[in-house]
């Protein structure tokens, strides 16, 4: 009995936690993240709608455009992990 009540308290709050997950950070149509725990990522919308826009262009070939998108991003002033892919 106890043993179900820890199962039921751990799945609330995982699943509570799953649902936050978009509080912290924002999300690009690429599936990348901008912002975390601390910086919610709603400072970079501007930078989110220019590249969005910018990496629809059809010169920019479907497999190599979330790479586009966050050295984009990280161009435009957004901290991105491993910023050493978006050296040319």
């Amino acid at each position: 009995m106890i043993g179900t009540a820890r199962l039921l308290v751990v799945l609330s709050c995982l699943l509570a936690l799953s649902g936050c997950a978009p509080v912290f950070g924002t999300t690009d149509s690429y599936g990348n993240t901008y912002g975390g725990y601390y910086n919610s990522g709603q400072n970079y919308q501007w930078q989110l709608a220019t590249c969005e826009q910018e990496t629809a262009d059809p010169s920019i070939s479907p497999p190599t455009r979330p790479l586009h998108m966050r050295c984009c991003m990280y161009h435009h002033g957004v901290p991105i992990d491993h910023p050493q892919t978006c050296q040319a």
